[in-house]
């Protein structure tokens, strides 16, 4: 059970837990249209009729649209959105790390926890909230394919601001002298 001085700490890390279970999750949703699929038939033609011409005249018979689900840690996605992963694992052993110490306890912390764990967690947030906004397949015209978010993008989201929001009361709790951090 938690104690009043560790509240903090235990939103921080289920914030952080359900950031990682997102991550896993479908964050976008590509779905290319029929013209999509055309242009990408017509380059698969162009390319494989020169390299292949026997297999080229097999290809073709789709129609559109396609739907594909990515996860944040999709290739396709874009390779920065790893960062969220390492941020949040870093996150999960400070705080397992503050618990299993009893910092709760102490009467001078050995380590910053406090600060550590703020500035941690509003990094965190800050990459979720650049792969929630940033779209993959930016570029690409609208005719060709559309991106939306998937369930694990809002989890993430919603998540992050949680975890934040521990890191926040740990902070709140530390300053008014409760239980030093």
């Amino acid at each position: 059970m938690a104690t009043n001085s560790n509240v903090g700490d235990v939103f921080a890390g289920v914030g952080t837990g359900f950031v990682l279970i997102s991550l896993l999750l479908t964050w976008y949703r590509v779905t290319i249209t029929p013209l999509g699929v055309q242009f990408l038939e017509s380059l698969e033609r162009a390319l494989f009729s020169r390299l292949f011409p026997q297999a080229a005249a097999g290809l073709g018979g789709l129609t559109g649209p396609l739907t594909l689900s990515l996860s944040a840690l999709d290739r396709a996605a874009g390779g920065w959105r790893w960062a969220i992963l390492v941020v949040s694992i870093v996150i999960l052993l400070e705080v397992l790390l503050a618990v299993s110490a009893g910092t709760t306890r102490q009467s001078a912390p050995t380590w910053p926890h406090t600060a550590i764990l703020l500035v941690m967690t509003v990094a965190n947030l800050l990459l979720v909230v650049a792969a929630f906004v940033n779209l993959p397949y930016g570029g690409t015209p609208a005719g060709y394919l559309t991106v939306t978010r998937g369930l694990g993008a809002y989890l993430g989201l919603v998540a992050g601001l949680i975890a934040c929001g521990g890191a926040l009361v740990v902070l709140v709790k530390g300053s008014q002298g409760e239980e030093p951090r």
